[in-house]
């Protein structure tokens, strides 16, 4: 029995270890196109042994402004799905906490409104943003952003949210919590798995939206998308500076999903065991 067992699981292994090595093959390209200079980069054969340098990185700080793009992202990422997840949770409380006859219109309204494409809202947001002064702004593509995060995070929590007894809150309520307190106290640690999910979705989803940051934004608010953009001229493409961007926008992205590791794993198989 130990001969098939441990075939079997050195098979389990390679198979982990080729699909992380297809998974870090890009990764590879990047850090190999972001050490080469130019010179290096347009050759006839591609070489693997070379004299690093960190000439792109420099570049695509100090020429493309890469960092600063990076962190009107993150600020306006973390504001909208700061927003999103407040006006999500108690839209879910009340939805499934609370029998009135247009619950169900309302969820198809939230669902069409995912369906949105971001350029249909475009146009009337610039409009109605040029007459109030909130082009360029950070305040104004947290809002902006809040029709396309808020059906998501609505949906991601609505399953979980009605699952979750409602035993809960009638012994909440029996031990004279109000309806704050019982969603404040109960409901929401319980929810907390499921937060960190559609956080989590919200927030890469705002990191990686281009139609408004494109319309809506400056100088002052310029956001990754469009500075990566940048990086394709008018008379060639900047491969360097470009890979080297990539590599460094990497890292908040890693960091974010290794902290809340423990809870995207429990909210995404939620459900999963009965």
């Amino acid at each position: 029995m130990k001969g098939p067992l441990t075939r079997h699981r050195r098979l389990k292994v390679a198979f982990a270890v080729l699909v992380v090595l297809t998974w870090l093959l890009p990764v590879y390209w990047l850090l190999n196109v972001a050490l080469k200079t130019q010179a290096q980069l347009y050759v006839a054969e591609p070489s693997f042994i070379f004299t690093p340098t960190l000439e792109n990185f420099s570049l695509a700080i100090n020429r493309f402004g890469i960092l600063w793009n990076a962190l009107n992202s993150f600020i306006i990422a973390a504001g909208s799905t700061a927003l999103t997840l407040v006006f999500a949770t108690l839209l879910v409380y009340g939805l499934t906490r609370f029998r009135f006859r247009l619950r169900n219109p309302i969820l198809i309204w939230i669902l069409n409104l995912r369906m949105l494409p971001p350029i249909v809202i475009v146009i009337p947001y610039y409009i109605v943003y040029s007459r109030v002064g909130l082009i360029d702004t950070h305040i104004g593509m947290i809002i902006a952003y809040l029709p396309l995060t808020l059906p998501l995070a609505v949906w991601l929590l609505y399953g979980f949210a009605l699952e979750m007894p409602k035993s809960i809150d009638e012994a909440a309520r029996i031990d004279g919590a109000n309806r704050w307190q019982v969603f404040r106290d109960m409901m929401l640690p319980l929810m907390k798995p499921a937060i960190a999910v559609a956080g989590t979705f919200c927030f890469l989803e705002v990191w990686n939206e281009f139609t408004l940051a494109l319309i809506l934004t400056g100088g002052r608010t310029k956001t990754v998308p469009i500075g990566m953009s940048q990086f394709l001229t008018e008379h060639s493409i900047e491969w360097g500076p470009m890979a080297a961007a990539a590599l460094m926008l990497l890292i908040p992205l890693l960091a974010v999903t290794y902290f809340l590791q423990r809870s995207l794993v429990r909210g995404l198989t939620l459900g999963a065991v009965r």
